[in-house]
Order: C-alpha cells, then sequence, then structure tokens
C-alpha cells in the first residue's frame, strides 16, 4: 500500500517537502487503522492442548464404538460358542462355552468379521461338522437391540439357508445375556434352560451344560411342548423368545 501511495505522488507537480510530508501523513493513518497482530505464545499452546484433547477424546470414543459388544449370536449344537458383535455387527470376540467349542473356534480367525462371514466359517470348519449329523439340532440364538435384531435374524437365515443343515433361529431378550454369562452358559443354552424349568424345575443349570442343544429339546419335547424347530435341511426356522424378566434371575440358584 505505501508503494502505491509513493507512486501516486510522483506524478503530482508540487513541492518535494510538501510531496514527502504529505505521503508520510497519509501512510500514518492507514497503518493507523490496520491493528497490530501480536503472537501470543501461551494462547496458541493452549489452543494446541485443547485441538489434541479434542482429539483424543474423539478417538477413544470411535475406539470403544468399535470394540463395545452390543449384540450376541449364539451357536449351539453340542460345541456351543458365542459371538460378541459390535455396532457395525462385526465380531468384537469369541467364546467357547464347553470344550467342543474350544475345539471348533481353536484355529479359526473370526474377531472383525462381519457377523455372516464368522458364521459361515465356524459351520463349514472341519471340527464342527463332525457335530452336524442328521439328528443334531444347529441352533442359532440372537440377543440384539430392537433395531439390530431383524437385520441380524435376516442374515443368519441367509447362512443356514445354503449350510444344508437342520437349523433354528431364535431371538431373545438382552436381559439375559448377563446371568447367562454368568452361569458359565451361552445365551442359547440359558435361553433353552429357561423353557425347559418350565416345565420341569428339577433340571439344574449344571445339568443343561453337559447336555447338547438335541437332548434339551428332546426334555421340552417330553413334556408335551414344541421347541418351535420346524426347520428342514433348506434353510432356518424362526422363534421368537416367550421367556419373560421375570424367569431371568432362576438360572442363579
Amino acid at each position: 500500500m505505501a508503494g502505491k501511495i509513493h507512486n501516486a505522488f510522483d506524478h503530482i507537480k508540487a513541492d518535494s517537502q510538501l510531496k514527502e510530508s504529505t505521503k508520510q501523513f497519509i501512510a500514518k493513518r492507514h497503518n493507523d487503522k490496520i491493528p497490530a497482530v501480536r503472537c501470543h505464545p501461551e494462547l496458541y499452546k493452549k489452543f494446541a492442548i485443547i485441538c489434541i484433547a479434542i482429539v483424543i477424546v474423539a478417538g477413544i470414543n470411535g475406539y470403544l464404538w468399535i470394540k463395545t459388544p452390543v449384540s450376541y449370536i449364539s451357536i449351539d449344537v453340542n460345541p456351543s460358542i458365542e459371538l460378541a458383535l459390535n455396532y457395525f455387527d462385526r465380531v468384537v470376540s469369541v467364546t467357547a462355552y464347553n470344550q467342543e467349542g474350544g475345539e471348533v473356534i481353536k484355529n479359526l480367525s473370526l474377531t472383525g468379521k462381519i457377523y455372516t462371514s464368522a458364521i459361515d466359517t465356524i459351520v463349514e470348519s472341519e471340527t464342527m461338522n463332525a457335530y452336524l449329523t442328521e439328528e443334531s439340532e444347529l441352533i442359532f440364538t440372537i440377543a440384539a437391540k430392537s433395531s439390530h435384531e431383524n437385520g441380524i435374524n435376516t442374515g443368519i437365515k441367509e447362512c443356514c439357508g445354503h449350510s444344508g443343515h437342520i437349523s433354528q433361529s431364535i431371538t431373545t431378550d438382552t436381559g439375559i445375556v448377563q446371568n447367562a454369562h454368568d452361569n458359565g452358559l451361552s445365551i442359547g443354552k440359558y435361553y433353552a434352560y429357561l423353557q425347559l424349568i418350565q416345565y420341569d424345575d428339577t433340571i439344574t443349570i449344571d445339568d443343561c451344560r453337559d447336555m447338547s442343544m438335541s437332548e434339551i429339546h428332546g426334555l421340552i419335547t417330553e413334556h408335551g411342548h414344541d421347541t418351535g424347530n420346524t426347520a428342514t435341511n433348506n434353510g432356518c426356522s424362526n422363534n421368537n423368545s416367550n421367556i419373560t424378566k421375570e424367569h431371568h434371575h432362576r438360572g442363579n440358584h
């Protein structure tokens, strides 16, 4: 700006001293209107700390969002296996609830996979196939928020629809998850236990822990009740939970 002022005055015919003093006066007025930008190191330091804190908090929350289970799928035959899923329906943890389940998942890479891929990997594994006989029942039990339940159930039906095994899909209340785990059972086997004790309250958690799903369902059928398993080799049947919350505490006996 000062250069432009000097250049403009070069074309004006006037006393050189007057011209110079006038240019200095205008330049001073111009500079007085522009506030000086002062550097405040302490202010910049505080701002940087706030920015770093925001990034750290966002990173922690994002990590927790990815790693926190919000849905559960148990896969029970005699092997008893449970998948914990995050908000994006990806596997964050895999738990075997008996020795047979441990053998099935021992050499499988499942964490991080979308649940349908994890289920296919388990069901198609050589170890699991040894348990999938004509007499066995492959039971999928879902405990999820309502916003995820239908989508997960649909995905499971697609999985077992091409598996070639008799299978059943069950949805239950997320309220049973903690009780199931506290008693060392998958949600699927705990749900079956809750069904059974409605008809025979002499059955204990320990009794069910060592039973296959076919055996548990066989006992329910003996009491004249259908487990809801109407599936064929071409897909899954669906059975919504009829276990209400007042039954949950019985698993702690």
